[in-house]
């Protein structure tokens, strides 16, 4: 199991840039010394290998400045999931974390937790809590449910609630 004091062998961690660095010379040459570690992947996330198995640098920041690895997630708080410092990381329950997700991006109102019923000419608002659907109302427009979506999120999550601005 990777530890603090051999994280700290291998990188040096700055927290205003979000980056770990390279402090020896591994993989047959390929790292250098002074390099910026790992490199983003497809999900958006950076990932450092060490020892063959591939780390999300956010849980690596954890363990360089506090000692173990988050029981729970790491979450990003402004959601660009490859920034890294340590002032825009935060532990998060799974609930927390899926709403500081962004809207999905099958969404046809382009708000979150909105949607329209043609066959009923409204807008209809909604919010997954726990695992369980609720329904807000329906309204004359995209904004009424927006707001309400808004307000249902920032009661349930507080901060951790990502939601349009329309509040």
């Amino acid at each position: 199991m990777l530890t603090q004091p051999d994280l700290k062998k291998l990188f040096e961690y700055d927290p205003l840039t979000g980056l770990f660095t390279n402090k020896t010379v591994r993989g047959h040459g390929r790292v250098k010394i002074g390099e910026v570690a790992g490199s983003i992947y497809a999900n958006g996330y950076r990932y450092i290998e060490i020892n063959g198995k591939a780390y999300r640098s956010c849980r690596l920041v954890w363990l360089y400045v506090y000692g173990e690895f988050p029981a729970t997630f790491v979450e990003h708080r402004n959601g660009q999931k490859s920034d890294d410092r340590l002032e825009n990381l935060r532990l998060a329950t799974n609930g927390e974390n899926q709403a500081n997700r962004g809207t999905p991006s099958n969404n046809t109102s382009g708000t979150k937790g909105v949607r329209f019923e043609t066959d009923r000419w409204r807008w209809r608002a909604q919010i997954m809590i726990n695992g369980k659907s609720k329904n807000l109302g329906r309204f004359k427009t995209r904004d009424e449910a927006m707001v309400a979506y808004e307000k249902a999120a920032k009661e349930a999550w507080g901060d951790y609630a990502k939601t349009e601005g329309a509040m």
